[in-house]
């Protein structure tokens, strides 16, 4: 549902950025990277907010460190999640083959 209003998860900035600094937008396609976003998403607090320079005021450095751990662990079981997964379905396509 779209609210029509600009609001956004915070977090979604920190996860974009693990995404390049793991250059995944170019070792993976869309389809990827969207099961990707939605599972790391849904690992990690959610902070919705219209204007990202409030949290940045609101949180403590130690805070945003925090978040770009818990991050940076999200991403990596997610990613290693998908390839389990991916692995799985192929393992079971070549057998039903």
């Amino acid at each position: 549902m779209a609210l029509g209003i600009d609001v956004h998860n915070f977090t979604e900035k920190f996860v974009s950025e693990r995404f390049a600094q793991l250059d995944l937008y170019r070792r993976f396609d869309a389809e990827f990277l969207e099961d990707l976003a939605c599972i790391v998403l849904n690992k990690l607090p959610v902070h919705y907010i219209r204007y990202d320079v409030d949290m940045y005021s609101y949180m403590k450095d130690e805070d945003k460190v925090a978040l770009k751990q818990k991050v940076e662990q999200a991403v990596d079981e997610s990613i290693e999640f998908l390839f389990d997964e991916k692995q799985m379905k192929f393992s079971r396509d070549e057998k039903a083959e």
